[in-house]
């Protein structure tokens, strides 16, 4: 019978530890069989260096593991603790460590169980279910903030249409009585116009209604454009995609954004892009997240940023490539930074979903988002979607 519950003890994957007590001091600790399926150590290795238990602990976890123990050889009743370990193999693992003192006649602790539950599922569940949350606040924060803007931009676009319509109505009307003006300037000698002479007023004229309809048409555009990016998203990704617009559209919505950090900004846009399959609106999001993030790096206004879209006929991909000279990304910050929650940004506000939303984004459109960077040297973002048809109708270009 002894040995069946020996090899059943074995294969748990729960086990106990005992640790023996003396004048308030650890003297001896038994770890059973148990300990190697969760912590990959043998009962051997936890005798052969005592302080194996707590040097597995990462020491954000130390600190508490440690002071539950002291507690517990005080003789106090301390509740359970979750904390991470560092498994043999390398991989952290989650732990929930009950331990029960025991006392003699006196009240003076002898000894206390622990027992070691492996948690790292429910863990992980946990974790999924918090980015689930994270994101469905998010989702909702962002169906209210486009139900407003698209408010906003109809109650700008009414006035501005009115400004526009008449700003149009003086140019033509100004372009028939200048040669009147003119000649009466000729035949009369220079007068005055609103305080100014004629002659040196004309050309402002001429120019500031002409920079009355440009200021117009672009706050028609901008509004335009919100009102576009606000609209319902139906979320299926079988829509053809020119990409060439979609950087279009992300570069109108974070123009301010851009036009405060950097004086040096440049987008190629590719000649004949094919077409890819997707959700427009998604993808907005995903370059949108880029260029923020890389204006976000530029420590001043001196910074460049440089988009790029291209095509690759060997690959049958069409792609983004968002390049930063910014402070650029940690070679151990790297290999997180698409994890959920992982921001380098937590002091400006960052909460670590822009990166990770954005990569299941583009990997749900059968793509791929790759990020290669170096400290202060930038940062390079390229987004890869698999090309679904030969045609296009952007033509090649460049812009500010």
């Amino acid at each position: 019978m002894e040995e069946r519950y020996a090899k059943l003890i074995n294969y748990l994957t729960d086990y106990i530890y005992t640790v023996q007590i003396r004048d308030g001091v650890a003297v001896d600790t038994y770890h059973g069989p148990g300990c190697v399926s969760i912590t990959g150590y043998t009962s051997d290795d936890y005798n052969a260096d005592p302080d194996l238990w707590h040097r597995m602990v990462p020491r954000i976890d130390r600190d508490k593991v440690l002071e539950q123990a002291r507690r517990a050889l005080a003789g106090e009743q301390v509740g359970p603790l979750e904390h991470r370990i560092i498994h043999r193999d390398g991989s952290t693992r989650w732990i929930r460590n009950t331990i029960v003192v025991s006392k003699d006649e006196s009240g003076a602790p002898v000894a206390y169980d622990g027992l070691i539950n492996d948690i790292t599922t429910i863990k992980k569940a946990e974790t999924e279910e918090a980015i689930r949350q994270q994101q469905l606040v998010q989702a909702d924060k962002m169906v209210s903030l486009g139900i407003l803007v698209s408010g906003i931009a109809h109650e700008i676009n009414n006035p501005n249409n009115f400004i526009l319509l008449n700003a149009r109505l003086f140019t033509r009307v100004w372009a028939d009585v200048l040669p009147v003006l003119d000649e009466y300037q000729e035949n009369n000698g220079d007068f005055s116009v609103a305080g100014m002479a004629y002659s040196g007023a004309r050309n402002k004229l001429v120019q500031s209604l002409h920079n009355l309809v440009q200021g117009s048409e672009r706050i028609q555009n901008i509004t335009k454009s919100l009102t576009e990016y606000a609209r319902r998203d139906g979320g299926a990704r079988t829509e053809p995609v020119d990409l060439n617009k979609v950087v279009a559209m992300a570069v109108a919505m974070t123009e301010n954004l851009v036009r405060q950090s950097t004086t040096n900004f440049r987008v190629d846009y590719g000649a004949n892009l094919p077409l890819t399959t997707g959700n427009v609106q998604q993808l907005e999001q995903v370059i949108i997240n880029l260029i923020t993030n890389a204006c976000q790096s530029l420590p001043d206004n001196s910074g460049e940023i440089k988009i790029k879209t291209y095509s690759s006929r060997e690959r049958n991909e069409v792609g983004v490539v968002v390049k930063d000279s910014g402070s650029g990304i940690k070679e151990s910050d790297l290999k997180y930074i698409m994890d959920p929650f992982f921001t380098t940004k937590r002091d400006k506000g960052g909460t670590g979903l822009g990166l990770s939303v954005s990569y299941n984004i583009v990997k749900s459109h059968g793509g791929s988002l790759m990020l290669t960077s170096e400290p202060n040297r930038g940062t390079k973002a390229k987004v890869a979607l698999p090309v679904v048809s030969p045609h296009t109708g952007s033509p090649e270009q460049t812009v500010r």
